[in-house]
């Protein structure tokens, strides 16, 4: 192991009069050589570009393969745009620093891997921590060394919002590193935005590379081998003429601040937007961790119900009450795991759209992070105002219910764990997911219960993979069934007589944790259209179209409309005809 303290003096001050006599005539950077080698504070965040390669950039020289140990976790700067639960007050200057963490990264040819994966639970009282793989490479003006850039991102150890970040530093030979430059000016948060920069110096332990690492690169490679096909999102009116690519999203009201990413999934191309930010382009967007939200309540509770139903036939229909203490009988005793995924519990205080999902009690229920409080609120904060499975009321405290029954029901002898066993290991490594989606948000304490109902995190390409599995197959992975056929083929709107409850409009139903929308009067069909899709909080929809068509869009500024996803997917393919389906 070797081990380097950064510092302004010594081998840096000698460099520094070297880059002097060898400046390169080309635009010189922001976060130049020198201000990275230097002790400047960064004064404003920079454009994007600063943390991407240049046309000129060559390979990298040196390897870069450990661990860098930040000292500080202070921002240089903070500002505040959007605080609409008042979080700063709630959490103090914790809110600007970032968490303790450590920067360790393997380095595959251009490519910095990450040591761990997924989000990471940190001693912060606020922020978990997310590392994605970045680059590295060489660069004129900087004086032999050479350059890292990685994305990191930020996300709320008790709720979803994702905000966005990166970084750079320099590295050399005998482990010499930089101190490193970073900044968050995107996110995907409704309620929470805001601007953070910095300058943080770091100690750099390296490492040889062995087997874990070796393992970490075999997966980095076949994700990224498995991912679908990108083209720029402008590239659907070549392919298929008609389709306006400039309207979508915003002809919805879309507006170009809330957005983080927008896509289409057509004859098995990813036609996507780039990822913008305050200040330019995101450098990652392939690889952008993406806050589920609600989404999770399909593809946890919904698929993790319908794994757990063909592991365990008639697991859907045993009542709540049954497998939770803390749910009592007179409310609980009659509804089952499938009427809460359904959000049919017959439990609930107004009929009126979200009004319960938003008072203030259920908001308490979000926001902690103790499975004990989350139960106590979750059982009990709901009168039985109707019989189970008649009547729809969103609650996503319902959904942590079922994650937490299903857990009962695994049991193992309390070593059961829901979400790896029900989903990553028989369902997202098998699909050669991605892996963000190895773990979820879970309570901080000893039960570390998973959220189930919102909590998980993934890139694009795998909640659109995950969905043409589902939406073109019969839940079958590799010829094994792996999902209950009769569950997927109703939360999918297969079965015309199970359509599911009406979710607040004729037009919509709420069916095995799956939303659908009937699109047939829209184009004049002469006949019901569903289209099931997924959908978040603060403006996220990925719709699921029966002629194979998925349009999707990630924002934040609470958006649930997509009127112009179905016109392009109907252009691409007519959802009047039940033959029309693109190949692929």
């Amino acid at each position: 192991m070797c081990r380097w303290s950064n510092s302004a003096a010594g081998p840096h001050a000698v460099f520094l009069l070297l880059l002097a006599a060898t400046a390169q005539a080309t635009e010189p950077r922001v976060l130049s050589a020198a201000f990275l080698l230097g002790d400047a504070p960064l004064g404003e965040p920079v454009p994007m570009a600063e943390y991407t390669p240049p046309p000129e950039a060559s390979p990298p020289r040196h390897r870069f393969s450990g661990v860098l140990r930040p000292q500080t976790t202070s921002a240089d700067g903070f500002r505040l745009l959007q605080d609409e639960f008042d979080r700063a007050a709630a959490v103090g200057g914790a809110l600007r620093s970032l968490p303790r963490f450590d920067l360790g990264y393997v380095q595959d040819g251009s490519d910095l891997v990450p040591q761990t994966r997924g989000v990471q639970r940190t001693d912060h009282p606020y922020w978990e921590l997310i590392l994605q793989p970045g680059r590295a490479w060489q660069e004129p003006g900087d004086g032999g060394w050479s350059r890292a850039s990685v994305p990191f991102a930020l996300q709320e150890r008790a709720a979803n919002c994702t905000h966005y970040g990166v970084m750079t530093w320099l590295f050399g030979d005998a482990g010499r590193v930089s101190r490193a430059a970073w900044q968050i000016v995107s996110e995907t948060c409704a309620y929470l935005r805001f601007d953070a920069w910095g300058v943080i110096d770091g100690d750099f332990e390296t490492a040889e590379v062995g087997a874990p690492a070796e393992a970490q690169i075999a997966r980095f490679r076949r994700h990224e081998a498995a991912r679908l096909p990108v083209r720029p999102l402008a590239a659907l009116a070549e392919d298929y003429p008609g389709v306006d690519p400039a309207s979508l999203g915003y002809a919805d009201g879309l507006e170009q601040d809330d957005l983080t990413v927008l896509g289409v999934v057509a004859d098995g191309i990813h036609y996507r937007s780039g990822c913008p930010t305050r200040n330019g382009p995101y450098p990652y967007c392939t690889s952008l961790p993406l806050p589920s939200y609600s989404t999770a309540k399909s593809l946890f509770a919904g698929v993790g119900l319908m794994r757990l139903e063909q592991m365990s036939p008639g697991a859907s229909q045993v009542p709540i009450a049954s497998l939770i203490e803390a749910c009592d009988a007179e409310r609980w005793g009659d509804v089952t795991l499938e009427n809460a995924l359904d959000m049919a519990t017959g439990n609930y205080e107004s009929v009126r759209p979200y009004e319960d999902e938003d008072a203030a009690g259920h908001l308490d229920f979000i926001f902690s992070d103790s499975h004990a409080e989350k139960l106590r609120l979750a059982c009990g904060l709901f009168a039985r105002r109707a019989e189970p499975g008649t009547r729809f009321v969103y609650h996503t405290s319902d959904t942590y219910l079922v994650g937490t029954a299903m857990q009962r029901r695994l049991d193992r002898g309390g070593r059961a764990d829901v979400y790896r066993e029900l989903l990553v290991d028989s369902v997202w490594r098998p699909l050669r997911l991605g892996p963000l989606l190895d773990r979820t948000k879970r309570t901080y304490d000893r039960a570390a219960q998973p959220f189930a109902g919102y909590g998980l995190t993934y890139e694009a390409d795998d909640v659109l993979r995950a969905a043409r599995w589902l939406m073109e197959g019969d839940g079958r992975i590799g010829g094994t069934q792996v999902l209950d056929r009769s569950l997927l083929d109703a939360a999918l709107q297969r079965r015309p007589g199970d359509r599911g409850l009406e979710a607040g409009d004729a037009r919509l139903r709420y069916n095995n944790g799956f939303w659908a929308y009937d699109a047939g009067p829209d184009f004049d069909c002469g006949r019901p259209v569903w289209v099931p899709f997924m959908s978040g909080f603060g403006g996220i929809a990925v719709a699921m179209f029966p002629n194979g068509v998925i349009y999707y869009y990630y924002s934040d500024g609470h958006l649930h409309r997509w009127g112009s996803g179905r016109e392009a997917a109907h252009v691409i393919g007519d959802l009047c005809d039940e033959a029309a389906r693109p190949a692929g």
